[in-house]
């Protein structure tokens, strides 16, 4: 497959690096066990016949960083093992997920090298980002490769780079295989000791792997932003720019963000209102306004409650509302282990159908492994 021939040779370039290298000056490593119990009155989010299942989901996580001198490795290994209550409904999965990068740092800035593969289940949040509806437990698998590089032009201003290729595969027939190649290029200049201003540029190309159920589309935006350090606990970032898709479907439109966040001796807060473009399994490119936002209050030294709120809004070839409220508290039960208790309310809107709604309510055990 072209695909793997290309992670090879990304895989290829990543180690190149450290082929006259023995050792690192320093290992770090670390582990992590969530295991989860959750139930949910309706995963599909289907608008009548509602039904529910429980849920035990175990996720290991690991992770290698190695230093040399001016470089950098990073491994990360995991795995989601989830068992449900009702495989007609949503199945039991094993999604694995492999990240292997390369950083190095120069005098003036630094360049890098990533390799991603992931696959998560289309019902993920993840996937329902992109506001794709679907009424089947199916499997996304999803290759990124991911170069970058940066670089000082004078002692206030830089300049970086981010090209990013993906690939997209399903084992659902309503979606569609997808390759996207996309890359930021962006200067950066410090106005002040609190402000940055910035400019750049984004272009994508998309192209499906069936042509009869989409078309390849391009899409460029220019942006211009500023970040802002209000004080030592609230920053903020706020940029605008135009949207231009080609093809069929295409248009042009504003788009734009801001975030907020604050950190607290005990309390923290963050706001995140986006619009945007993005590659949608259904299709072509989409657009899609969110609002997320987060409020968490530290009630002592080993517990923590929390609230979070999401409003998303797709205008792709299913145009939806997805809306999600949550509240949540944490308890540190040792320097390595916590536990969490959660509890979300999600409703999915649609013109011409009733409104999909569903509750989840789950408990998580954490346990940690940190310099294995």
């Amino acid at each position: 497959m072209p695909l793997l021939r290309t992670t090879g040779v990304a895989t290829a370039f990543l180690i190149l690096p450290y082929s006259g290298m023995v050792q690192a000056s320093t290992w770090q490593s670390s582990a992590a066990l969530p295991t989860t119990v959750e139930y949910d009155s309706n995963p599909l989010l289907l608008t009548s016949g509602e039904e529910g299942v429980t849920r035990t989901i175990i996720a290991p996580d690991y992770s290698l960083v190695g230093t040399f001198d001016r470089d950098q490795l990073r491994l990360g290994l995991g795995v989601r093992v989830l068992r449900s209550s009702d495989t007609d409904v949503v199945d039991n999965r094993e999604d694995p997920n492999v990240i292997l990068g390369w950083q190095r740092e120069t005098e003036t800035g630094g360049y890098g090298l990533s390799a991603q593969y992931n696959e998560s289940s289309t019902l993920s949040s993840a996937v329902q980002d992109t506001g794709v509806v679907t009424t089947t437990d199916g499997t996304q698998k999803l290759y990124v490769l991911t170069g970058n590089w940066n670089r000082a032009l004078t002692e206030r201003s830089t300049l970086s780079n981010e090209t990013k290729y993906s690939s997209a595969s399903y084992d659902i027939d309503t979606l569609t295989d997808y390759e996207e190649l996309a890359t930021v290029l962006t200067w950066t200049y410090a106005w002040s000791e609190r402000t940055d201003l910035y400019t750049g540029i984004g272009a994508k190309r998309y192209e499906p792997e069936d042509e009869t159920l989409a078309s390849a589309s391009n899409s460029y935006t220019p942006v211009v932003g500023l970040k802002y350090q209000f004080s030592e606990r609230l920053q903020g970032d706020v940029h605008l720019g135009v949207n231009e898709v080609s093809g069929d479907g295409g248009g042009r439109r504003g788009e734009g963000g801001l975030s907020l966040y604050y950190t607290g001796e005990r309390t923290g807060l963050s706001l995140d209102a986006e619009r945007s473009t993005v590659a949608s399994a259904e299709g072509g490119f989409t657009e899609v306004d969110s609002v997320r936002g987060g409020w968490s209050y530290a009630v002592n030294e080993t517990s923590r409650v929390g609230l979070d709120a999401a409003w998303q809004d797709s205008k792709g070839q299913t145009p939806n509302t997805l809306q999600t409220y949550g509240a949540w508290a944490s308890r540190e039960l040792s320097p390595f282990c916590d536990l969490r208790l959660s509890l979300m309310y999600k409703e999915r809107q649609q013109d011409g159908l009733p409104d999909a709604v569903g509750t989840i309510i789950g408990m998580t055990l954490t346990y940690r492994f940190p310099d294995l």
